[in-house]
This record gives structure tokens, C-alpha cells and sequence, in this order.
């Protein structure tokens, strides 16, 4: 695979670490030779002195052939133009890199289709939902987040009290868009039906699209009612997408902002989020806003800062610390420090990017309960057996269930019983133990 990356800083850089590591030829360009050097010293890959968003360099980078180009400079319209450019001339799949929201709305404007780029990726609002939805499900032995994030599969355990306890699942009242997937208990999993109940301490998977997600939890994990206690360090723009990401999901925000202009602006924008003009490590200001009785801290500063001041949280009695680290070298420090919930801004775009490329007809996107459950994306095939019939139908149950249907690659939903599958639809399935043969020859996999 041919990879042209535009860019030599922190992404770009991290991007082509791990791609060449993978077996990709990768070609980076940059307008600084003394990045391209540094990157030449330790990596395996080829470097082209130039501008990214100019036609003549990209030529000269041989763009036509290019399998992919990833634009991941630090200027948004760079990357927009760079990534254009290199669609129109013959690059087989763009990726560019932003950082403004205005780009990744798509109402009134889809950016990615008016500049014919396959996909925009945000590091920003990538590490944003990851650190919301930890927050979110402290509970969950695993999350997934499927299609764009518009899908959310958790695995947790079920609580005592908890209202789903003992009835069949046809009884309970999911709400639509969401749907139990397997239960597990006493070392046994299994693809509930209709007549199926759930227990106290059953571990149980559960699919919904991101809107019906929380109610439907609820029913299941009974503790879910009381509002969590959060402070955030730092108003960057991943500070503003986790608010959002966190607003009317039972959290009572503070944000702590030490530039005042800046604290003043965050005030107005988020007006659920308590915002404070001061620095939380500061021992005067922790001990008057009693953040040793948080549920969580998040730190979205500098590395260093981030580091140490979740590390003085934990140790002062904070629950749960969640640190952006932005340098890859600095993870036998973190480890040494026992911090185990730090994001890395590149890596989670880098990841969702290799997410987009491995798209076969059938890929392995995760694995549950152990090693009992999988769950594929799969396109349907000619003449597949699963072609044609309402899900209800199909000759998937004990072994296989469809749990989502893509739309596009930002968007998919829970479909309901009567939806009929027809060639290349793409689904997730969750499949229950060795049964991937079967698996491809419903769909009629190639």
C-alpha cells in the first residue's frame, strides 16, 4: 500500500510510524527539512521536501498512484486543499485532519463532500468521545463504538435492583434502537430470544444507537441515578467536545480555565458547565472546591502538567484521573506512575483512520466476553442466503445476530426485526464462539 502523508508534525509523524511499521511504502511531505530529517533518522520511509497542498509537489510524490493520502498538517484549510487536490488528481482514499467544528458539522455543509474527501477526522473530538465514554459507563467491563460513533456496545454487569431483573426480554421496554445482544452467566454466554430473562450479576452486552443508549442501561444497571461529580483541567477545544458530549447525561461539570478571557468565553459557551477561573492544583483552590471528593478529574493541558496533576488528584483521593498525552515516549513514565486512563490525540485519529482502511468485505472489529463473542463487519454478498428476508427470518440464531445497520461510515442504526438485507448492505453481527465459517457463508464472503 502506497501512503502519502502531508505533514511531519506530531501526527503526521505518528501516523507514519505506524503505518510503515504495518508494511505501508509511506512518502511524507513537508515545507521543514529539519523535519523530514528527524523523521528519516528512525523511520523507514521516504520524505519530499514541498508544500502538501501544492499539485506540483503531490505529483512529484506520485499522488495518482497513491493508495491513500492523509493531510494532518497543523492548518485545517491546508489539509482541506491537500486532500482535495489529491483526490482529483487519483489518490484512491483522502483523510484530512481538523481541528475547527464548523467542519465536522454537516449541516448546512458536508466539508467532506463539497472537497470530495473520504473523511474528515477531528484528534480533538476523537479523544472527546473517548474520554466522555468512559465517563459515561464506569460500569463497562468493555466499550466498542460502532459506525461514526453513532453506535455505542457496552458489556457491564447487571445490578441489584435493577428493573430488567427477571422478566422476559419481550417484555421489557427497550427503547427503540436498542437491543440486548448476548448474556453471560456462570461462565456461559449465550444469544438471548424473546423468552430469555436476565439475573443479578449476569454480564450482559448491550447495542444501541447513541441517543437510546443511557435509557437503556438504565434498566439494567439500577446505580446509574446519581449525578457524577466531574472536573476538567484546562478549556481546550477537547475540553469544549467533552462537555458537549457529557451535557443532559447526569454530570455536574466544573471547568477550571486560568486565562481569564478565555474562562469568560467557555462561561458563555457551555452554560450547563460551572466554569472557574483558577488552576485546580493549586492547593488553596482544591481544598475551597473540595475536588478530593470528585468522581473524576480530567487533565487537558500540557503533557507534563496533565500528568503530574492527575497523579496529585489520585493521590489526595480522586476516584478516577483521565489524562491527554500527546507524547508516545512518555508511556513508561505514565505506567511507572500507575496512570492507566491517558488519551492520546494522534493514536485515536491514527486508529480510526486504520479502522476506515481495513474495511474488507468481512473484518474482525472487535471481541467480547473473553474470547466467546466477536463482532464483525460484514457485507452482504451475491446471492447470500441472508439476501431478501426480514431479519427475523434468517437462519442466524443461536450462533450469529445483525446489530447494526450502516448507512454510511458516520452513520448506522439498530434495525428492527423486519428489516430485509439485500446485496451490499453492511452490517455488525455479534457471532458467539468459532463460528466465522458460518458467518461467511450466509453472507456469501468471497
Amino acid at each position: 500500500m502506497n501512503i502519502i502523508i502531508c505533514g511531519a508534525g506530531k501526527t503526521g509523524a505518528h501516523a507514519a510510524e505506524i503505518l510503515s511499521a504495518n508494511g505501508a511504502d509511506v512518502t511524507v511531505i513537508d515545507e521543514s527539512q529539519a523535519a523530514l530529517d528527524a523523521l528519516a533518522e528512525g523511520l523507514d520511509v521516504a520524505t519530499l521536501f514541498g508544500q502538501p497542498s501544492s499539485a506540483k509537489d503531490l505529483d512529484l510524490a506520485n499522488v495518482a498512484n497513491a493508495s491513500v493520502v492523509i493531510s494532518a498538517t497543523d492548518d485545517d484549510e491546508v489539509n482541506l486543499i491537500a486532500a482535495s487536490t489529491a483526490s482529483y488528481m487519483g489518490a484512491d482514499r483522502t483523510f484530512a485532519m481538523v481541528t475547527h467544528s464548523m467542519y465536522l458539522n454537516r449541516d448546512p455543509m458536508d466539508y467532506s463532500k463539497i472537497f470530495s474527501i473520504d473523511s474528515l477526522i477531528c484528534p480533538a473530538f476523537s479523544t472527546a468521545r473517548a474520554i466522555a465514554s468512559h465517563l459515561r459507563n464506569p460500569a463497562a467491563m468493555k466499550v466498542e463504538r460502532l459506525v461514526g460513533q453513532s453506535i455505542e456496545v457496552q458489556q457491564f454487569l447487571v445490578s441489584k435492583g435493577a428493573s430488567g431483573i427477571g422478566r422476559r426480554l419481550s417484555d421489557v421496554k427497550l427503547p427503540g434502537g436498542a437491543r440486548l445482544a448476548a448474556i453471560t452467566r456462570d461462565g456461559d454466554t449465550y444469544l438471548p430470544s424473546g423468552m430469555s430473562t436476565v439475573d443479578e450479576g449476569d454480564e450482559v452486552l448491550l447495542v444501541a444507537n447513541a441517543d437510546a443508549f443511557h435509557d437503556a442501561r438504565r434498566i439494567f444497571r439500577s446505580k446509574d441515578a446519581g449525578r457524577r461529580n466531574v472536573v476538567i483541567m484546562g478549556g481546550s477545544p477537547v475540553a469544549v467536545w467533552l462537555c458537549r458530549a457529557l451535557e443532559n447525561r447526569g454530570f455536574s461539570i466544573r471547568l477550571f480555565e486560568t486565562d481569564p478571557v478565555r474562562a469568560d468565553e467557555l462561561a458563555h459557551k457551555l452554560e450547563w458547565v460551572t466554569v472557574i477561573q483558577a488552576d485546580p492544583t493549586d492547593p488553596n483552590v482544591f481544598t475551597d472546591e473540595h475536588i478530593e471528593n470528585a468522581d473524576a478529574f480530567v487533565a487537558l493541558t500540557n503533557d507534563e502538567h496533565n500528568i503530574l496533576s492527575c497523579a496529585w488528584a489520585a493521590g489526595l483521593g480522586v476516584k478516577e484521573t483521565y489524562s491527554l498525552v500527546t507524547r508516545t515516549d512518555y508511556a513508561p513514565f505514565i505506567k511507572a506512575m500507575g496512570l492507566t486512563n491517558t488519551f492520546s490525540p494522534s493514536e485515536l485519529a491514527i486508529a480510526e483512520i486504520q479502522r476506515r482502511l481495513a474495511r474488507s468485505q468481512m473484518t474482525k472489529v472487535a471481541t467480547l466476553a473473553g474470547d466467546d463473542l466477536s463482532i464483525y463487519r460484514v457485507r452482504v454478498g451475491k446471492n447470500a442466503p441472508v439476501s431478501g428476508k426480514p431479519l427475523a427470518e434468517l437462519p442466524l440464531m443461536p450462533n450469529c445476530m445483525v446489530i447494526v445497520l450502516e448507512h454510511d461510515e458516520h452513520h448506522g442504526v439498530v434495525p428492527e426485526a423486519s428489516e430485509v438485507l439485500t446485496e451490499r448492505d453492511v452490517v455488525f453481527v455479534v457471532v458467539r464462539g468459532e463460528y466465522e465459517d458460518e458467518l461467511r457463508n450466509l453472507f456469501a464472503v468471497t
